[in-house]
């Protein structure tokens, strides 16, 4: 997988850490920086953890799985997306969408917001991707994301939280799509 792959990818990973952050930072009058760099800086550490724990079982499955790894890792990514689409869509209120800063709330938000990475994080060993470069770079994304979620929610609202994880939804099934046609039709 190609470094600008990998970044769509986390892009679209970010995006429910996103649109959580823009539901808390909806609630603030005077957004301090030291919150928003708190909330960021749980939810990208998530982020940047849940595709190692993806990548262990990967390892361990690998032999079993690598036949139909392209195929995995569409359905994995598309089912996230899928799910991220609807889940938007319905509004539904998750414990991602807990505007509350207690410690432990964000604690619970910052895994709910990350399962989608370590699903992800299944498909690197299939994809050969390196471990350490995908781990720190979706960390990365999605403590900009949701850093400026925060400021961004402070300012805008709410509402412009479920259209980020429709979008993220989109991002996640084209790459997946794009995994599936590489190594359908273009695979040596």
């Amino acid at each position: 997988m190609a470094f600008q792959a990998l970044l769509l990818v986390a892009i679209g990973l970010s995006m429910d850490a996103f649109g959580a952050s823009i539901s808390r930072g909806a609630l603030t009058k005077h957004l301090r920086h030291s919150l928003a760099l708190k909330v960021a800086s749980l939810f990208g550490s998530f982020a940047a953890a849940t595709p190692v724990v993806g990548w262990a079982v990967g390892v361990a499955f690998f032999d079993l799985i690598s036949a139909l790894d392209h195929w995995i890792a569409f359905g994995l990514l598309s089912a996230v997306g899928v799910k991220m689409i609807v889940d938007a869509r319905s509004h539904r209120a998750n414990i991602a969408s807990n505007t509350s800063f207690r410690v432990m709330i964000l604690v619970v938000s910052a895994l709910a917001t990350n399962i989608d990475a370590g699903i992800f994080g299944i498909t690197l060993p299939i994809m050969q991707v390196n471990l350490i470069i995908a781990s720190a770079t979706i960390g990365v994304v999605t403590f900009a994301a949701s850093f400026a979620g925060m400021h961004i929610g402070r300012v805008t609202g709410a509402a412009l939280g479920h259209k980020a994880e429709i979008f993220g939804g989109v991002i996640l099934i084209i790459i997946g799509t794009k995994i599936l046609v590489d190594h359908t039709y273009f695979a040596n």
